[in-house]
């Protein structure tokens, strides 16, 4: 049984809502690739929606698709001097509106960008933007390795998944943190190296796209291991014993309005051999029901169901998560019946959801299914609603997701926004990859 019909099994999925854009919005989207720039570079055609259909700016665009490098620099540099904007995307799996460019913004697929190589000696993988993480599980997984803390979807790219901060189930900093070097075409239209010891990996690692368009990316993987994954009922009100005590890779499934949750107790599994790709299913004598496999079956295969859900996730220091789940179960925020929630570690990035390496977060995700072309309402609220409450209490929201907040919230949860914009400036000077979009949010 897959992950997907493991937590569909769970009730892991709620109710929701669409959202589109103006029509001329659509129009300017049409026309984004436009123009002189990439007459001699490979295009592709991609619908102008994210992968839930939340947000729909239109029908579909041709993009600007390069397959090297050198064709990465010479759209740069050919943006500069026309004075164009670019906008790099990949899988468009964001919810919000950060991945889509402003009128006449040149939008560049990543897709093509797909070179994958291991260093056995290293235990590393070094790869394109565009390599789906199922891609890089697979192949990891047959030389001996697991790519740890990578988020459950494994058909994203691991250049959105690294740039937006994205955690995976398995506790520990977002997959940004296994960054260990990578190449950026800056707004200069040159090539910068960045290893562990450059001064502006830390801005790099999560910048969606801010600082340029990262061409080579380097993680570092761990040696292949398998995991067993029991569903567990749970009283809500002990959910900070679960999910602390359950060891580092548990989740949680909680209720908003019941007094019983669902714990996902994840652990080690160390009676197979670990190169063994076999995954089994059952159901103890309790009646509660198991999974054993690949990390990256069991804790990184989820399939969306259908219909796909939209929502947002935020960060909070666990020894103030109380008072958030106290929120959640009296006051009228909007939530779904279930929310997930799991732990991570902070780290060094400076716009990391957790930016205390020593600290244990809690993650929260809420979400609700997207259902057919209606207004996006209940899901902006709930949205709009809970970015009060996490402001109080120190929450960060995962920048993939949505967001509502203005530059001053941002700046106030993120102090490290400064000195992030400060490379940025240093990077790209002309702001060619700093649209309206993304300086509404971080200003």
């Amino acid at each position: 049984m897959s992950r997907r019909s493991f937590l569909l099994r769970s009730g892991a999925t709620a109710a929701g809502l669409i959202g589109c854009q103006s029509w001329r919005e659509r129009l300017h989207a049409k026309a984004i690739s436009g123009g002189k720039i990439g007459a001699s570079i490979d295009s592709i055609s991609i619908p102008l929606r994210d992968w839930s259909g939340f947000t729909v700016f239109g029908e579909s665009a041709v993009v600007l698709a390069p397959r090297t490098e050198a064709e990465v620099v010479e759209i740069v540099r050919q943006c500069r001097q026309h004075n164009r904007q670019c906008r790099v995307v990949g899988r468009r799996t964001s919810w919000n509106t950060k991945w889509y460019g402003d009128g006449d913004t040149l939008m560049l697929s990543t897709v093509h960008l797909d070179a994958l190589s291991f260093d056995q000696e290293a235990g590393t993988v070094t790869c394109g933007p565009g390599v789906l993480l199922e891609t890089i599980h697979r192949e990891a997984w047959a030389r001996g390795f697991t790519l740890s803390n990578a988020p459950a979807p494994p058909w994203v790219s691991i250049g959105g998944a690294v740039s937006t901060g994205s955690h995976g189930s398995l506790m520990g900093g977002s997959l940004s943190s296994r960054l260990t070097s990578c190449r950026l075409v800056t707004g200069q239209g040159r090539v910068v190296e960045m290893n562990a010891d450059h001064p502006h990996l830390d801005a790099a690692r999560i910048s969606l796209g801010m600082l340029g368009v990262m061409t080579q990316l380097t993680l570092k993987l761990d040696p292949a291991f398998r995991l067993k994954l029991v569903q567990q009922p749970i009283a809500t009100d002990q959910w900070r014993q679960a999910l602390l005590d359950s060891g580092p890779m548990s989740f949680i499934h909680a209720s908003t309005t019941d007094p019983t949750s669902t714990l996902f107790k994840v652990v080690p599994e160390a009676s197979v051999p670990p190169l063994s790709d076999e995954v089994l299913t059952g159901e103890d004598a309790q009646g509660q029901f198991w999974m054993t496999g690949p990390a990256h079956l069991v804790v990184m295969n989820f399939q969306p169901p259908s219909p796909t859900i939209a929502g947002s996730e935020w960060a909070v220091p666990v020894d103030l998560f109380a008072n958030v789940m106290d929120a959640f179960q009296s006051l009228d925020l909007s939530l779904p019946s279930m929310v997930w929630l799991k732990k991570v570690m902070g780290e060094s990035a400076l716009l990391a959801s957790g930016n205390d390496p020593s600290k244990v977060y809690v993650e929260c995700g809420a979400y609700y299914d997207v259902e057919g072309r209606q207004s996006p309402r209940k899901i902006v609220e709930m949205v709009r609603k809970i970015e009060t409450l996490m402001l109080a209490y120190g929450g960060r929201p995962h920048l993939s997701k949505l967001i509502s907040m203005t530059p001053a919230e941002m700046q106030l949860v993120y102090p490290a926004l400064t000195t992030f914009q400060q490379v940025r400036r240093q990077l790209d000077p002309q702001n060619i990859f700093y649209t309206q979009r993304l300086a509404k949010l971080f200003g």
